[in-house]
């Protein structure tokens, strides 16, 4: 594991979004039947050299369809319906939990969708969008930003929505925004760091928007948000080594974090260093005893993206050394939908 600590261009600004009404999507979205994220403590997850230092973990794999991108897909979906009008067609692109959360949110809002999906993406995650009715187009490329680049024509050509999954503020808000809102409520104040998975950085910013909503009228401060890649595709902190977006980059060579892996947008960048402390790339296989640590140890199925976030909390952070007593760690597990026959690889793969 490496870190890379990300440090705010000269003048860079904190970013907002055009939408508040994400503290409580459940209870916006009845129909929708989110899952208020469940916050559990895991005291075999405390740093022994840390005593001070308490871990939890935000269980997003418990959400509706798997993963926690049907919280952005259901504000950006709804926002789409406003602006547009009842017969709105949406486009988007995804390794799958995107594309599965999009497949979700247009089913319940009534919204027609196309997803178009990397060759080779899980096909547990392909299932879940075929369930929920979506068309899938899938590009002859293993690669996101090749899917990403194939739904931008279409939506271009066709005059549909584009619904992107990291660099759009309703699904920033919806994601990041309303799962740090209820984490807030959960521990009864902003936790002092969170590990989450980061790809292109959606999430990570849509955290810290909500933590500084809900500081500016509460008595903490603001946490620590610490992104986590794969040594595969390390955009964002190769991003943040070089001072400017890397805007395309292919994985090298295959990686258990498919959700992870592609460049990160400027604007994406640009939101996500200013609210980011850093990230955290760490191996291959420190992913994969991440995957065999949860099933073995927490009872749990998370995907390889969603163990990333993981993985950094079995090593420690320097930071942590020393750490006074009452420092609470969030790690977020985003989404459990990992082929069984992935899963059993590496668990027989003796981690």
């Amino acid at each position: 594991m490496r870190l890379v600590r990300s440090l705010p261009a000269r003048g860079a600004t904190a970013w907002d979004v055009p939408v508040t009404d994400v503290n409580d999507l459940a209870g916006r979205f009845p129909e929708a039947k989110l899952v208020r994220t469940t916050l559990a403590r895991v005291p075999k997850l405390d740093p022994s050299r840390s005593p001070g230092v308490r871990v939890w973990v935000a269980l997003e794999s418990l959400q509706v369809t798997g993963s926690f991108k049907a919280r952005g897909a259901l504000v950006a979906l709804a926002e789409a319906r406003r602006a547009r009008g009842s017969e709105v067609k949406v486009v988007a692109a995804s390794a799958g939990n995107h594309a599965a959360g999009v497949a979700y949110a247009a089913r319940v809002l009534g919204v027609r969708a196309t997803v178009v999906m990397p060759k080779g993406a899980p096909e547990a995650k392909r299932a879940r969008v075929l369930a929920e009715g979506a068309e899938i187009v899938q590009v002859d490329s293993p690669h996101y930003d090749d899917a990403e680049a194939h739904a931008l024509r279409l939506a271009s050509e066709s005059g549909r929505v584009f619904v992107s999954p990291y660099d759009d503020p309703f699904v920033a808000a919806g994601n990041g925004g309303s799962l740090g809102f209820e984490i807030t409520s959960a521990l009864g104040k902003a936790p002092d760091v969170v590990l989450c998975p980061f790809g292109g950085g959606g999430l990570a910013s849509g955290l810290g928007w909500s933590f500084r909503s809900a500081h500016a009228s509460a008595p903490w401060g603001l946490p620590e948000i610490w992104g986590v890649q794969s040594e595969a595709s390390p955009a964002m902190a190769l991003s943040l080594t070089r001072g400017s977006a890397v805007t395309r980059l292919e994985a090298g060579g295959e990686t258990l974090a498919e959700g992870l892996e592609g460049g990160i947008s400027r604007s994406g960048f640009e939101r996500a260093r200013a609210e980011v402390t850093g990230v955290l790339v760490v191996t291959e296989v420190e992913i994969a005893h991440a995957m065999a640590y949860a099933w073995r140890e927490l009872g749990l199925v998370v995907e390889g993206s969603a163990a990333a976030a993981l993985a950094p909390a079995l090593v420690g952070l320097p930071a942590w050394e020393g750490a006074e007593e009452g420092l609470d760690v969030v790690v977020v597990l985003t989404g459990r939908n990992v082929d069984r026959e992935r899963l059993l690889r590496v668990l027989s793969n003796g981690d």
